[in-house]
């Protein structure tokens, strides 16, 4: 399920991804991901920025999660700071 965090005037989206297989106890994660600005519309060209990681892995959902987060914060930043 897509989870929201916010981030200096963005929305950081983060849906994390089973790597492969139906879960077991050693499943490995992936994420995708956007961020957007409060009340876009991310499904409209221009009103979102799209970024996923499905070469590395995660030992968890809540891992994938925070990578994902941690990326979209690092996006944001960028942003702001003019890069």
């Amino acid at each position: 399920m897509w989870d929201k965090i916010e981030h200096d005037g963005y929305e950081v989206w983060v849906l994390p991804i089973l790597a492969y297989g139906p879960p077991a106890p050693a499943t490995l994660w992936h994420y995708s991901a956007y961020i957007c600005r409060h009340g876009a519309d991310a499904h409209l060209v221009g009103q979102s920025i799209r970024f996923d990681e499905l070469v590395a892995t995660f030992h968890s959902e809540e891992e994938a999660r925070e990578a994902g987060y941690v990326e979209g914060k690092r996006r944001v930043d960028m942003i702001v700071k003019g890069g």
